[in-house]
Formats: structure tokens, C-alpha cells, sequence
């Protein structure tokens, strides 16, 4: 039986889980607040969003016109702020972010009255060098930072104190602020660089390099010129940059789910800052968005996807070009994605589960279009041989710590979003180590580190066609951020590790997967499926193929795979691209897709047509055709 809420409300399988568990896993502190990402049924229009303030739900202004939003909600009052909802038209909920940010005042929009940019490359990263001379070279004044939003950023103070935001969340720095801390940094015409960031609280500028560093140096077409690559064709006209920094509490959680709330409170702003704080307004808006999460429908149908394909489509309706830029993810060897061929009986898997984890260790399954429990048993098996089924858990409305503290796992079955509704099972296990930090330290049972078997099956004599995905949520550090956990791994018999290693290259065409297996197929990032996101793989540039981590489709959706592929590696042995670091003479190598993405906004910024209205149809200017193996890749099947 699958679980429902009282509200009737659909939603996922993690706000259900974090129902259940009482939010047991997440220091939620004295605010007791929680994030929803939200898709109405209908685009909000100020009636309703005022409507939705007055049943204690808060969302920002910028999100009238639009069906997707972020709304902060109330823990303790939860279950009826979710009634409130479905009677004010939701008719989707995602579990976003499951600690909401500090608030603070409420602050204006501002308006900026001289005439705006053409062009307009918003990045949504951690760290930000605004005082690298390549953001103030006197040759080229068109290509500046002139906005900042610091998601973690605390009340305005200092001596060039930033401004509250209309999310009420996080601090902002506008053109006139960043100029006053340049020229307070400047002594005798130099400016030092260290104390322009030491008059702003924004964090990850310390050291050499950041993770913001690195791809704001390709976004802008400063990244050290290589032999073989293509230098980036010049900017048309005034190009502003507009970034977005990260907070900590999302950077530390590496599964990515966190980029519903953050990321899409970024794509607005971004929009807001290109649209409407200029007399004249920006024709052509492209962010970069170099995060991901490998979890999710993978067909296009979450609700962030969703919020992109609109504001996308929105942008046609008003005129302009709305683009957003992600890299495909570096999933490829990670054996994060197996598949239940349940046509064949399916099978089981063996999940790797570490040691020293605080955070929990999550899988997602997804069933094929219209299976359900009734059809399947979806079971795990834990390091102590006790055997857990889906159709055993609980079919009653959760309620705050109805699962006893001492469970140790926790399967949750609800149907997924809309239009698909495809069965969503998500296997969530306690952390394997004490949280560092936090009030809920030792409110809950350890789970024991080792081998999970994983089973998902037709149940006995029942014919099932298609396949069922697995998805391992990551607990891998971001870049520069503290170690909490490892991700695991999934397993099979016929899993072959070397098998990456060979000249081959992956390309292991024809072979016919096990009923279940571990494959690398299809482990495209999660929030990269959707119609009108722009995704970009990696490759090397001394032979061509595809870098070795660089995810691929086929996706559970339409789409086939990534659309373009730009060089993230040098040759097998020289690893990564140089780029510009947080100082103005460091230059350091990342490797990575996240180095893919940016080379494709600044491709897509230096295209003729910039000052232009955009093409009738909703299809995105595009560059030269991608590398032949880029389609092999997308959907031969690869492992």
C-alpha cells in the first residue's frame, strides 16, 4: 500500500521520510522552519501569494507569474500548512531544503537607473574573486561583476554594509557597493585583493582557489590559453556578471537536493537583476549552474527541471533568451546507478554503505510507468540478515517520530510527480557515525556500515515489463568543503572495476546487462533531464574521447543525453584545464564537468544575436556539432 499524507497533497518520497523520522537527521535549531519546492496548478498571481502569507507560508514577490516556488513552511504546523496548500492550488511538493535559512528583514528590490547590460552571465557557485584584475581590466569595462547575492551572508554591517533581499534571506552587493570596496582596497593605484574581500563577509576567498573561481575564469573567457583549444569568440556589448554565493549550509550537504531551494531562489534573482533593475533590460540571460545531484526522475519531471522549462518558456513569451547551463555530472565510474530488468525477474544488488558517515545513506528506485507494490517487492537486507519489504511499512499518515529512534532503515513508497507518476521508493539508512555538530547528536540509533542487499522483483506470478532505476545518493564533499560522509558504492556479480581502465574506454557496445546490474549508463546529473536545460559533457583534448568520469543518457525521459561536449582534461595524464584562481596571479587546474558548463556560457554569450529578440521557437542557440562518440555515449548504452 502506498503512503499518503492527510492533506492529501501529493509530494515525495523525502518529505515523507523526513515526516517519519521527525526530522531526526537535520539540526532544524530554534526556527523550526523547513523549505517546500512547490508546482500550482496555475501561475501565482499576488491574490494567492498573499493568501498563502496569511496561512503562515512565505515565499518571495519574484515568484508572481510563475507556477514553480520555494516556500518556507513551519515544522510543528506542517501537516496543516500542507492542507493550506493543496487548498490554494499546489499540486506537487518537494522536500527542498530541510533546514530553511536564517531570515532577516525583508528588504526592497533595487532599482538601478542608468542603462543595463545586453548580456547578462549569472553563475550560482562558491567564491567569487569580484577584485581579480580580469573582472577590472581598463581594456575592457564591458565584463564586470555588478551583483552579488551571498545566500549565507548575515544583516547588513561593516564599513560597505550589503543589503537585505526581497527572499529575506542572505545579503547583497549591487555595483555601487562593489566599487566602493574596490576604491576603499586601493592604495596608489594598486588594488589589494585581500582587503577587498576582508571588507565583505563572503566566504571561500581565503585561500588560492575556489570552486566559483575556477568556473566564473571560463564563463568569462579568461581560462589559460591551450594548445588545441579554441580560443572563445569576443563579447557583443556590455555583459554584466551576477553572482550567486552559495551558503554553507548547502555546500556542506553534498547530495545536491538542496540546489530546489537555493538554485531556484538564484535563478530569480539573476532573472530580476537582468530584467528589472535597469532602464533598459538585458535580451539575453545565461546561468551557469555547475552542481547536481544524482538522484531524481531523470525524465525531466521534477520540479526544478520543471521551474527551468517554464522560466525558459516564460522568457520566449517576454521577448527575451532565458538559458541555464548545467554540466551532465561525473557520475560515470562511480556505480551509483543500477537496473532491474523486472521483464527478466529483476534481482539484487549489493549496496556498500560507509563507515563514518553523519549523514544519512540514501537509494532511489524508480519503477517502470504504471508498476506498483502489488507487482513488485522492492526488500533490503541488512549486515544483520534481518529482511525489511516495502509493503511493510506503515500505511498510516505520518506523524513527528512515529518511526521508534532505534530504527536503523526506513522504506518509503509514494507515487512521483506529475504527469508521470511513476512509483518513487526511497531506502533512506541512519547515519553510520555521530553528527560533529548539532542539537540532535545523539537522538537517534547508528545503522552498521557494510553490505545492504538490495532486491527488486516481480512478486510470484506476476508478469512485469521494464526496467526499475537505482539511484545512490552522494555524501562525497563538495570542493573545498568539511568530509561528513563517503557515498558507497552499489555492486554486482558481473560488475567489472578493470573495465574502465582498458583501452576501450567504457565502450563496451552489445554486451547485455544482468537482470540486475551496476551500470554507468544513464547516470546523467538529476536536475539535467528536463526539455529546455542546457547540459554539457567533458573530454580530452589530446584524443577526442569522452573524460573518463563524464556521465551520459540515456535519460527515463525524452531526452537522449547530454547536447554538447567542450575539453575538461588535457590527455590521460595531464589531468583538468588552467584557470584563474581567487588572486590575480594564482592559476590552478580543476577537473570536471563543472569546467564543461561554463565553456558553453560563454559560447553561448559571444553569439551573434545578442542584442536580439529571440528566435520564435524555444530552441537555444547552439554550437557546432558535438564529438561523434557524444551520441554513443548518450544512448548505446554504455557501462
Amino acid at each position: 500500500m502506498l503512503l499518503s499524507h492527510s492533506s492529501e497533497l501529493k509530494m515525495d518520497a523525502y518529505l515523507l521520510w523526513a515526516l517519519y523520522t521527525g526530522f531526526r537527521y537535520f539540526d532544524i535549531g530554534e526556527s523550526r522552519k523547513t523549505v517546500l519546492l512547490v508546482k500550482f496548478d496555475k501561475r501565482l498571481d499576488a491574490t494567492t501569494l498573499r493568501a498563502l502569507r496569511n496561512a503562515g507560508l512565505w515565499l518571495c514577490d519574484f515568484y508572481v507569474g510563475y507556477s514553480c516556488a520555494t516556500v518556507t513552511a513551519s515544522i510543528p504546523n506542517l501537516d496543516q500548512q500542507l492542507a493550506d496548500l493543496k487548498r490554494l492550488g499546489a499540486e506537487y511538493c518537494e522536500l527542498a531544503a530541510p533546514v530553511a535559512p536564517p531570515t532577516q528583514d525583508e528588504g526592497p528590490a533595487p532599482r538601478i537607473a542608468q542603462n543595463g547590460p545586453a548580456t547578462v552571465i549569472g553563475i550560482i557557485d562558491d567564491g567569487c574573486p569580484f577584485a581579480h584584475l580580469h573582472y577590472r581590466r581598463p581594456d575592457d569595462p564591458s565584463l564586470r561583476v555588478r551583483y552579488i547575492w551571498d545566500q549565507g551572508g548575515s544583516a547588513p554591517s561593516g564599513a560597505v554594509p550589503p543589503s537585505t533581499t526581497p527572499f529575506a534571506y542572505g545579503a547583497t552587493y549591487g555595483h555601487d557597493q562593489l566599487e566602493e570596496i574596490l576604491s576603499r582596497a586601493t592604495l596608489q593605484g594598486v588594488v589589494d585583493e585581500d582587503a577587498a574581500y576582508g571588507l565583505t563577509e563572503l566566504p571561500s576567498l581565503r585561500g588560492a582557489t575556489s570552486h566559483g573561481a575556477q568556473v566564473m575564469s571560463h564563463a568569462a573567457g579568461f581560462a589559460r590559453k591551450i594548445d588545441g583549444r579554441q580560443q572563445p569568440k569576443p563579447l557583443i556589448g556590455r555583459t554584466d556578471l551576477a553572482f550567486v554565493q552559495l551558503p554553507p549550509d548547502a555546500l556542506d550537504d553534498p547530495s545536491g537536493g538542496w540546489l530546489e531551494h537555493y538554485g531556484l531562489d538564484a535563478l530569480h534573482a539573476i532573472r530580476f537583476y537582468a530584467r528589472h533593475t535597469h532602464k533598459t533590460s538585458a535580451n539575453k540571460v545565461i546561468v551557469n549552474l555547475s552542481y547536481g545531484p544524482q538522484t531524481g526522475p531523470h525524465d525531466g519531471t521534477s520540479v526544478l527541471e520543471r521551474a527551468i522549462d517554464e522560466m525558459t518558456s516564460t522568457a520566449i513569451e517576454e521577448n527575451y533568451q532565458f538559458l541555464v547551463v548545467v554540466p551532465t555530472g561525473n557520475n560515470h565510474q562511480l556505480r551509483a546507478h543500477a537496473e532491474f530488468d523486472l521483464a527478466r525477474r529483476g534481482g539484487t544488488i549489493d549496496w556498500f554503505v560507509s563507515p563514518d558517515s553523519q549523514v544519512p545513506s540514501l537509494l532511489e528506485i524508480w519503477l517502470p510507468d504504471g508498476v506498483t507494490l502489488d507487482d513488485v517487492e522492492v526488500a533490503v537486507e541488512t549486515p544483520a540478515d534481518e529482511h525489511i519489504v516495502a509493503s511493510d511499512i506503515l500505511p498510516e499518515p505520518p506523524k513527528p517520530l512515529t518511526v521508534p529512534d532505534d530504527t536503523q532503515v526506513l522504506i518509503v513508497a509514494i507515487e512521483g510527480p506529475p504527469p508521470g507518476n511513476r512509483i518513487e521508493v526511497i531506502i533512506g539508512i541512519a547515519p553510520t557515525a555521530r553528527p560533529s555538530a548539532g542539537s540532535g547528536a545523539a537522538a537517534f540509533a547508528l545503522a552498521t556500515p557494510g553490505i545492504w542487499r538490495v532486491t527488486v522483483e516481480p512478486k510470484a506470478g506476476k508478469t512485469v515489463p521494464g526496467v526499475a532505476h537505482a539511484y545512490l545518493g552522494r555524501s562525497d564533499a563538495n570542493m573545498g568543503r568539511a568530509r561528513r560522509g563517503r557515498s558507497g558504492y552499489l555492486y554486482s556479480p558481473g560488475y567489472d572495476p578493470k573495465r574502465f581502465s582498458r583501452a576501450d574506454e567504457q565502450l563496451d557496445v552489445g554486451r547485455e546487462n544482468a537482470p540486475a546490474e551496476v551500470v554507468a549508463s544513464g547516470a546523467m546529473n538529476g536536475i539535467g533531464t528536463g526539455t529546455h536545460s542546457l547540459v554539457a559533457a567533458g573530454y580530452r583534448l589530446s584524443d577526442g574521447q569522452p573524460a573518463p568520469y563524464s556521465a551520459g543518457g540515456p535519460t527515463r525521459g525524452n531526452r537522449k543525453g547530454p547536447d554538447w561536449a567542450y575539453p575538461t582534461e588535457e590527455s590521460r595524464v595531464l589531468a583538468g584545464l588552467l584557470a584563474a584562481g581567487n588572486r590575480s596571479a594564482t592559476v590552478l587546474r580543476l577537473t570536471g564537468t563543472s569546467i564543461a558548463a561554463p565553456q558553453y556560457v560563454r559560447e553561448l554569450a559571444a553569439m551573434p544575436g545578442s542584442n536580439a529578440l529571440p528566435p520564435p521557437t524555444p530552441t537555444p542557440p547552439s554550437p557546432p556539432a558535438p564529438p561523434p562518440w557524444l551520441k554513443a555515449r548518450a544512448g548505446a548504452g554504455l557501462r
